[in-house]
């Protein structure tokens, strides 16, 4: 069996008591793949969940790309979940109900004060319907650092009811639209010419001057074209202020949930906001909704034609409206989301969001030497065929490949409190007495992903005495999602926590509770049954299965120590049962090796070619004096 020690993941290892073995691992590369997450929605909103990599198309830079894979992933926690396994010789984060990140972001700079309220109320029936298990934050973006996840919908209600709008119009002498103002401040004559007709009662061209107009002794008639002019520009510096900072706040937020494991959803609500593609750069949103796994979706709030608190009506009611709503376009674009028009309390919005929420598509491309350089890539996703709406990131940003960063974004699994079930793992634990009285060697093994898992996976690990001192760490990149590895340890109680990032950037974590204590005196002490793949060789170490196992024949491994009176094992024999304590089904006898000070160790081959797929329990008897002195079983599942 491999008995690699760990390496460091930016954690120091304390040895308590004893140390782990001093090789250090063995890093093989996976496939270097780059993806992109997308969504294909029929017409009321929910997920096309069954199109394969042929029924897309790629683009990086204008040239076409090979997709390698596309996958469907479900995000519908409202679905009747598998209870989590009672199982205690493996433990797992499969069936685990984790839930969904969502943030509903409050723009008040772009929400008029005593407006917004409606919407709410429909935002808070939208978070009191999602799943119990998804965690939810309600921010508002003027303070997007207090950032608190829960799944107390009463207190993310009372926070919705507290935020309100702050964004006032700008207080105008002249009755300006915004969307001709900003045409105006951009220089254009047609636009002034009209406003001045318009509010100053004369074409422009009867004024000599327009530039001196309020100069009288330049034969100027009045100051009112000027008036205009500096108005226009007043309302548009103002209009692009405003986007500035729900844009600065909107990018904090995302720079928060970064840190956050899996995919995130923001539902931002605003009244619409002006994003001038020439003043504003939307690809650092882009690359920052991308690299934190970040869709944005737009609630953009009905705009009264007409309000109390205004006397008139802008005359270019409707020209404003298409730009507020093109900026949220603009920006919900960059991250893969969708802007959707919000009237009064109507909940068909947030309805649609909810359906919209529950999967999208990983598709994944292999990397080529000029894409991990750091800077910005075009990326266009487009289906062969008509098959719904389909929703694509329009752009990456990748560094450089680095084992450092790699490490770094296991230890922030490892040291996250909450577990993460994006991607599927499985660890198991194994103790057998070691020569010193106090120390047990702790097997540890994994397994990540599922069959179309591609090569490559990263596993960290780090254990956990009782006392919160770390025995151990380890990282690997596992072809195939398996690894194991050995720890000498003294006995006690430990916490074994394990993560593992796939190719594909799907995250999983678990933790595992276990106790392990020396052999007693004058005792038989049984090592825990272990089942691995029949090696390549005699010479190979030993991989143990998790659970699962695979092929036809199957390898039971045990080790046994005695000291004083404890009897001397004369035979072992292994069983393959329904049940711990059913009818053999396969059986062998094991082969058996004995050393000086009272250690020995079995090892048997069986055949399982004839076993339906099943749950099982493999069980060793040990035989000595022409009795049965001790028993020992591990259940399995075999799978094909």
């Amino acid at each position: 069996m491999s008995r690699t020690s760990a390496s460091l993941l930016g954690i120091a290892v304390v040895a308590a008591g004893a140390a782990a073995a001093a090789q250090q691992p063995t890093f093989r590369s996976g496939v270097d793949l780059v993806t992109v997450d997308a969504a294909v929605h029929a017409a009321d909103g929910r997920p096309v969940s069954s199109l394969k990599a042929e029924d897309f198309r790629l683009e990086v830079d204008g040239r076409p790309r090979a997709i390698a894979s596309a996958q469907f992933v479900s995000q519908d926690t409202s679905e009747t979940t598998p209870a989590a396994s009672a199982a205690t010789h493996f433990t797992s984060n499969e069936g685990a109900n984790i839930g969904r990140i969502i943030v509903v972001a409050v723009d008040e700079a772009h929400i008029r004060r005593l407006e917004g309220k409606h919407a709410l109320v429909s935002a808070t029936r939208f978070i009191e319907a999602l799943p119990p298990a998804d965690r939810v934050a309600v921010v508002g973006l003027s303070s997007a650092d207090r950032l608190t996840l829960t799944r107390d919908r009463v207190a993310l209600r009372r926070h919705l009811e507290s935020l309100t709008g702050i964004g006032d119009p700008m207080v105008q002498q002249l009755n300006l639209g915004v969307s001709e103002a900003l045409e105006i401040a951009e220089g254009s004559r047609s636009r002034l010419a009209d406003a001045v007709l318009r509010e100053c009662g004369r074409a422009l061209t009867e004024y000599v001057n327009v530039a001196r107009a309020a100069d009288e002794t330049s034969g100027g008639r009045d100051a009112c074209p000027e008036q205009v002019e500096q108005e226009s520009r007043a309302i548009a510096q103002y209009a692009h202020m405003q986007a500035g900072m729900s844009l600065a706040s909107l990018q904090a937020l995302i720079a928060r949930l970064k840190d956050l494991p899996g995919p995130k959803t923001v539902v931002l609500i605003s009244e619409g906001m002006i994003v001038d593609p020439r003043r504003v750069d939307l690809a650092q949103l882009a690359a920052q909704a991308q690299a934190a796994r970040v869709t944005i979706y737009g609630l953009q709030l009905e705009i009264p034609t007409f309000e109390a608190a205004q006397d008139r009506v802008s005359p270019t009611a409707q020209r404003d409206l298409h730009a507020r709503h093109d900026g949220v376009s603009r920006v919900v674009g960059a991250a893969r989301g969708a802007v959707f028009r919000q009237v009064g309390t109507d909940p068909r919005p947030f309805e649609r969001i909810a359906r919209e929420l529950t999967g999208y598509y990983l598709l994944a491309f292999e990397a080529r030497d000029g894409d991990r350089d750091g800077r910005p890539h075009r990326i266009r996703v487009s289906l062969v065929r008509r098959g719904g709406e389909l929703r694509a990131r329009t752009g990456f940003t990748l560094p450089a490949p680095s084992l450092a960063a790699r490490g770094a974004e296991l230890s922030a699994l490892l040291r996250s409190l909450q577990p993460v079930s994006e991607l599927p793992l499985r660890v198991a634990t194994y103790a057998y007495a070691e020569p010193s009285a106090r120390s047990v060697r702790v097997v540890i093994s994994a397994e990540a992903g599922s069959r179309d898992t591609p090569s490559g996976t990263w596993l960290g690990f780090v254990l956990v005495d009782g006392a919160g001192v770390i025995a151990a760490t380890a990282t690997h990149q596992a072809r195939d999602g398996r690894y194991s590895f050995s720890a000498v340890v003294p006995a006690g109680t430990y916490t074994l926590r394990a993560a593992a990032i796939d190719p594909f950037g799907r995250q999983g974590s678990v933790e595992r509770m276990f106790r392990v204590q020396p052999a007693a005196a004058n005792e038989l002490h049984l090592g825990d049954l272990m089942l691995a793949a029949p090696p390549a060789s005699a010479n190979d170490p030993l991989e143990p299965f998790v659970d699962r196992v695979t092929g036809s024949a199957v390898v039971a491994y045990l080790e046994m120590h005695g000291s004083g009176q404890a009897p001397r094992p004369e035979a072992v024999r292994v069983h393959i049962a329904a049940s711990e304590s059913g009818a053999p089904l396969v059986s062998a006898a094991a082969t058996t090796s004995v050393r000086d000070g009272g250690w020995s160790m079995a090892r048997a081959t069986l055949s399982i070619a004839a076993l339906p797929p099943g749950s099982y329990v493999a069980r060793a008897e040990i035989v000595a004096r022409g009795a049965v002195v001790g028993r020992t079983v591990r259940p399995f599942t075999i799978g094909r």
